[in-house]
């Protein structure tokens, strides 16, 4: 199950790729990237997949042929998920002068170079199964743009679980499920007074409830301020709506694979409600988010890019996944 949970990060990288490709990432205004890292942050994900290409042909080829085949629908979706989390990220940074940033479940994603980039007062951490940042790893320090930028030597001298061991970024291998290791890991690699955002992208779908809400209250319990940003599908609990089970139906059919929690956690408040009461918990479907929290300028960019006339499934698709930030 692990290791087809990993597979889902090269659907993630391919429809980020696929998104950058097509113009609609990165988004300079929302992400507030100055135009020499705008091109960067285009450099830094296709060189990516090109030294993965080196590492695993098999893998470059899904997230190439994925890549490729992506429609405009599944470009908004990848651009909302994207902003949607960056904006979060930046709003709490403009409040909070020095702030730790920790990637829960983090696969290839590359956030963390624009924010170490821009802000001199960030720390990342980025966390995932030992074979997933194992390969991150070798992809980082194989390449010269990626390896330069984040200062890192070409050898491995880090051993695991702590893969890369810096002082403003760290890589770190840990099966989040292990809830004891995951609190020993950050006790040592973070400061639980410093405000801390925590990122889980698409990451407690795939986690059973038991483990899932180990997580969340172990993790939250440890810092004294900070913010939970959580993208995840929901099922949907309206009576006719069939969204979650077709979706269930097609992971197991696929790939085997499932989300314990699609249909348990199937609406917005009962999504919210994984986190206690007593934390300051805005939630939002994706929909939401494109039409209050996108500014018209920036819509009508990107139908500029490509001709999209699947609204309909635009609004389904979008509306069941939600991005919720959680502050305490």
């Amino acid at each position: 199950m692990e290791r087809i949970i990993q597979q889902t990060d090269y659907d993630a990288l391919s429809c980020k790729l696929a998104a950058i490709s097509a113009g609609y990432l990165p988004s300079s205004a929302l992400q507030r990237l100055p135009a020499d890292l705008a091109k960067k942050y285009t450099q830094w994900h296709r060189e990516y997949l090109l030294t993965l290409k080196k590492f695993s042909r098999r893998a470059f080829g899904k997230v190439d042929q994925t890549m490729r085949s992506s429609f405009p629908v599944m470009n908004y979706g990848t651009y909302l998920r994207t902003v949607g989390i960056d904006v979060a990220i930046l709003d709490f940074l403009d409040a909070n002068e020095k702030v730790q940033v920790v990637n829960l479940g983090c696969g290839s994603d590359l956030r963390m170079l624009p924010l170490l980039m821009m802000f001199p007062h960030v720390r990342c951490v980025d966390i995932d199964y030992s074979d997933s940042v194992q390969l991150k790893n070798k992809i980082l320090r194989e390449n010269g743009t990626l390896r330069n930028d984040l200062d890192l030597s070409e050898d491995s001298a880090d051993s695991s679980p702590v893969l890369v061991d810096q002082e403003r970024y760290k890589l770190i291998a840990c099966d989040l499920n292990d809830i004891l290791k995951t609190t020993r890991l950050l006790n040592t690699c973070t400061s639980g007074d410093i405000p801390t955002i925590i990122i889980s992208e698409c990451l407690l779908c795939y986690m059973h409830e038991k483990e899932s809400q180990l997580l969340i209250h172990a993790v939250s319990a440890k810092y004294a301020h900070g913010l939970w940003i959580s993208y995840d599908p929901i099922g949907g609990s309206q009576p006719n709506d069939r969204f979650g089970t077709i979706m269930q139906s097609n992971l197991r059919e696929s790939r085997n694979l499932e989300m314990p929690t699609l249909m348990t956690y199937n609406s917005k408040e009962k999504y919210a409600s994984r986190w206690p009461e007593t934390l300051n918990v805005i939630i939002n479907d994706m929909w939401e988010v494109l039409n209050t929290q996108i500014p018209e300028i920036e819509r009508k960019r990107l139908r500029s890019l490509q001709f999209l006339d699947e609204l309909e499934e635009l609004k389904v698709m979008q509306t069941h996944y939600i991005l919720m930030k959680a502050e305490w």
